[in-house]
Formats: C-alpha cells, structure tokens, sequence
C-alpha cells in the first residue's frame, strides 16, 4: 500500500479513531478525578565513614543497599512509631513507605506516600531518626567491644548515619495526575483508534467505490447505481 492508502483507510473511519479518543480520555478524566489527594514527605540519610578512608567509604555505599532492606520491613517501622510515640497504624506506614537511592552517593531516602501530609511526614521523620539511633547504638556496642578486647581505642572502620532533612508536612499534592493521565490516554486511544481501523478495514470485503474496484479488482467501472 501507498502512504496515502493508508491515510484514506483513517479518513475514511475518522469517527472511529475519534470515540476511542473521547472514551480512553473521558474514562482516564473520570478515574483521576475521582482518586484521593495524595502528598509525599522525604528524608536523606547520609552514611558517613569513620575514619573518612576510601575503603571505609566504599564499604559505607556497600552498606547502603542492606539499609533499605532495614528500614523497609513491618517490624522497624512498628518499632519506629512506638519510639516516637505516634499512634499509627504499622500496615499503613509500611504500604507508605518506599526507599530511594543513587549507588554513586552515601546517601539513601526515605520516602513516604500517603493522602495524609502529616501522616507522611511524621512516617518519615520516625523512621528515619530511628535507624540514626539504632546505628549509634550499633557503633557504640562495637567502639565498646574493641576497647574490652584489646584494651585501645578502636581504630576500625565503622559507618555513622546522619539524617539531613526533618520534613514538616507538605503543602502541595503530588498526585493524582489528572491532565497528564487523560492526555496519555487520549494517545493511547488515538494509536487504538488507527489500529482499530485498519482491522476494520483489513476484515472488511465490501468494495463501495469506483476507486476500491479499480484498486482491488483491476477492473475498469462500466456503470453506478445512483444513490437516492
């Protein structure tokens, strides 16, 4: 087929590509709408190598991907609201809760989601100074364990983690994302839509114009029934 067949093929059927538009993005529109506000609160967690020496650094990023798995679990989060003397439920701090991080920097985020700001802000701020305190309590049990063993001042490689934000609770929402999800649906209802009438097309035997006879068949036209 010419290029230009294939735009007749659309022409023809433009109703067609333009319902799947209307309906994908009215059905996108109406979803978004109807979705809760949703705000996200973070924190950074830097770890820091003591004594600051490059295998002591590397071995700090080393650590950082088992952090996540730390922080990420039901039994710490519980462990972390009770701390902070907070009364919310663990299973829904935990579905907040996400985890980001750069493998090129020390520093790993905790990241809470929610239709509550201040909910995701205190979910953040208590895990967060959580892990700070039980790695200091981790660094100290191991300082102290060196100084029993071999009686001086341990001079090992230990990680100390330092939080670098304290969010309050945000202000403005992130989600949900109404323009965008119904212009990516009305994309996605226009490729639809040109699929969908080139199926028709492909599956339709009827010849209606003098141009689908001479293009298909090879055959010259020797007459038209005139419509009424």
């Amino acid at each position: 087929m010419r290029p230009e067949e294939y735009l007749l093929i659309i022409a023809r059927r433009w109703w067609l590509v333009l319902l799947t538009i209307v309906v994908a993005a009215g059905v996108a529109f109406v979803y978004s709408s109807t979705q809760d506000e949703t705000y996200q609160a973070s924190a950074r967690l830097m770890a820091i190598a003591e004594p600051p020496d490059y295998y002591t650094d590397l071995y700090a990023k080393n650590r950082l991907a088992s952090y996540r798995d730390q922080i990420d679990n039901y039994d710490f989060v519980q462990q972390a609201l009770a701390s902070a003397d907070v009364d919310i439920d663990p299973g829904r701090a935990v579905n907040a809760l996400s985890m980001g991080h750069n493998p090129d920097s020390n520093i790993v985020q905790v990241i809470a989601t929610d239709s509550d700001p201040e909910l995701a802000a205190t979910v953040v701020n208590a895990v967060a100074s959580e892990f700070v305190a039980q790695m200091d309590r981790e660094n100290e049990v191991i300082r102290e364990t060196y100084v029993d063993e071999d009686q001086s001042i341990y001079r090992g490689g230990i990680v100390r983690i330092s939080q670098l934000d304290t969010p309050g609770p945000p202000e403005s929402a992130i989600g949900p994302r109404t323009r965008l999800n119904t212009a990516a649906a009305a994309i996605l209802g226009l490729a639809f839509g040109v699929l969908l009438t080139f199926g028709v097309a492909y599956f339709e035997d009827a010849l209606r114009k003098r141009e689908d006879i001479e293009r298909y068949l090879d055959l010259p036209t020797i007459g038209q029934i005139p419509k009424r």
